[in-house]
């Protein structure tokens, strides 16, 4: 049975405190979306790069918001992992760790 008492103890919860950023990754400043939502040119340490292909798509719920993983190819050839947060609608830059381990 709830008592009054419970019900205030459930109140004084404190919500669970939003990371900064996600681990292991950098803000970037994103340029252009295509189609809405997909990543198609982004700015990291005052160089432009514009992404030609999306080699895959990851989402993670954590416990303090959604997070959704861009697998992408850019036009200089190189690959990186960019990382939208869906809560704030910030992204970012995950740095590198020379394979694909966590996908």
């Amino acid at each position: 049975m709830l008592s009054w008492k419970t019900l205030q103890k459930a109140a004084y919860r404190p919500a669970p405190q939003r990371m900064r950023c996600p681990p292991r990754s950098e803000p970037i400043e994103l340029l252009a979306l295509r189609f809405g939502f997909l990543p198609a040119a982004f700015r990291h340490n005052d160089r432009v790069h514009r992404v030609s292909s999306i080699a895959g798509i990851r989402d993670v719920c954590r416990h303090d918001g959604d997070l959704r993983y861009y697998r992408v190819r850019c036009t200089d050839g190189g690959e990186q992992t960019l990382i939208h947060d869906l809560a704030t609608g910030r992204w970012y830059r995950q740095h590198e760790r020379g394979h694909w381990s966590r996908w």
